[in-house]
């Protein structure tokens, strides 16, 4: 049986795990090392795409002139397409990429950056320009406003987003002639002296741009922004690292969002660690410490930090105000 046929007929009786953009059917196909086929067809032609745990490793074009393989069927993809995943057994798609591999997947890669550039685009295009920040001048406009939207930065052909939800930083896209980076890989080619426009953008809009790309060690962004400093002609009452832990059901809570606040204000934002925990630099003092979690669920303890309270576990399982 020739390759084209195998592999129009195989994803019949194979489980249909969803309809993917490009980019989504990449991030999706890695996030959990899938093996499938992705199957895309419109005005007579179909593309095929073969991934092996999570990476397209092979690829095949077909329309009315006949079959591309390899590296010229990638070629042919133009990042338009919407693609069904199909789950299928590693030494089946191991069967087909042998005739098709991807050798060149920078063809591939060419195609995600401009779609998810006009994506970020459209949605700033739409939205309202509130004003230009520094990244410092960013996070504190942002968490006094608690605002949701998208803070875009450009220079040199290179592009940076950071997607805003409540006031805090939770996602980050990174695009330029290479390629693109998403959450904390994004992050760390922020180098805290780009100058940030800001839009309002509304939350559910940025929730789904976060669910691509979400931050989840906010320490990598922090580098990139000056730590507290003491007031001026203010007498200093000591200052420390305090070490948040944070658990449910005796287990450390892995990417939970935990921010410090004093009268109202935030003084830090973290995402707890696989150790569950978070850190900050701050004066010795009362703070109200917000932890939210995966679900959205939200608590608040009441804690005291000080030389001797420097390590402070906090419990989930609480269902109310704490003071610790």
């Amino acid at each position: 049986m020739k390759i084209q046929d195998l592999i129009k007929n195989i994803h019949k009786g194979s489980k249909h795990l969803g309809t993917f953009s490009l980019n989504e059917l990449f991030q999706f196909a890695s996030s959990r090392s899938f093996n499938g086929i992705a199957v895309a067809k419109e005005n007579g032609r179909e593309y095929y795409l073969a991934f092996i745990a999570g990476e397209a490793e092979g690829a095949i074009y077909i329309d009315e002139k006949g079959t591309e393989y390899s590296d010229k069927a990638a070629k042919m993809i133009s990042g338009n397409e919407k693609f069904d995943f199909y789950e299928i057994t590693p030494d089946i798609v191991e069967t087909i990429v042998m005739r098709c591999r991807i050798f060149e997947k920078t063809h591939l890669k060419k195609s995600i950056p401009n779609v998810i550039h006009d994506l970020l685009e459209n949605i700033i295009r739409g939205s309202k320009f509130v004003n230009m920040f520094t990244l410092h001048e960013l996070f504190q406009f942002a968490s006094s406003q608690r605002s949701n939207g998208l803070a875009a930065a450009k220079e040199n052909e290179r592009e940076y987003y950071l997607a805003f939800i409540d006031g805090e930083a939770e996602g980050a896209i990174y695009i330029d002639d290479k390629g693109s980076l998403y959450s904390d890989k994004a992050v760390l080619m922020i180098s805290g002296n780009e100058k940030f426009e800001f839009y309002d953008v509304k939350p559910d809009i940025v929730d789904a741009v976060v669910m691509g790309s979400r931050i989840f060690e906010k320490t990598h962004l922090k580098k990139s922004v000056p730590t507290l400093i003491p007031e001026i002609g203010k007498k200093s009452e000591g200052m420390g690292v305090l070490t948040l832990t944070i658990q449910k059901d005796g287990i450390p809570q892995n990417g939970v969002s935990v921010s410090v606040r004093s009268e109202g204000k935030v003084l830090g934002n973290d995402i707890t660690t696989e150790e569950g925990t978070a850190s900050f630099k701050l004066m010795y003092g009362k703070y109200n410490c917000v932890v939210k979690d995966r679900s959205q669920n939200i608590t608040t303890f009441y804690i005291t930090f000080d030389d001797s309270h420097s390590k402070i576990l906090l419990d989930l399982d609480a269902k109310v105000l704490l003071e610790i």
